[in-house]
């Protein structure tokens, strides 16, 4: 599979989570209160293959994000559903083997490194950046 194809997958996969309204590789400037909730694929690092067998590897932030428009019950709230969404997308990342689609048969495999929130500081949006070690 290509880099491409794992975002693609990736990509397809999370745009099955439900609530969120919008799911695409990369982190637009355009991005309006009717995108969220929100997800946001992001490729930061791409690195080589180690060997012969393993192939290319990538690192991604993952964004998550809802607005803050909809929190009439405070922050609080905002929080609870903004983990809900995180814990949805670390399940939905937990691939083995793709049984369909674009690469029938073949073995992804993600890790999960850690979480870092926006810590509050965007005035209507609230988001998460989750990092991420894919190989494919």
């Amino acid at each position: 599979m290509t880099l491409f194809e794992v975002l693609t997958l990736i990509k397809t996969t999370l745009a099955t989570v439900p609530g969120v309204v919008s799911c695409k590789i990369g982190l637009e400037a355009a991005i309006t209160a009717d995108d969220y909730p929100l997800i946001r694929i992001v490729p930061s690092r791409l690195q080589p293959p180690t060997d012969e067998v393993r192939p290319r590897s990538m690192d991604l932030l993952i964004y998550c994000g809802v607005p803050l428009l909809e929190a009439s019950d405070g922050l609080e709230a905002v929080y609870a559903g903004l983990l809900t969404l995180e814990e949805a997308i670390l399940e939905a990342m937990q691939f083995r083997v793709i049984s369909s689609g674009l690469a029938a048969g073949a073995f992804l495999s993600t890790e999960y490194v850690e979480t870092v929130t926006d810590e509050d500081r965007l005035p209507h949006y609230k988001l998460f950046a989750m990092r991420w070690r894919v190989e494919g």
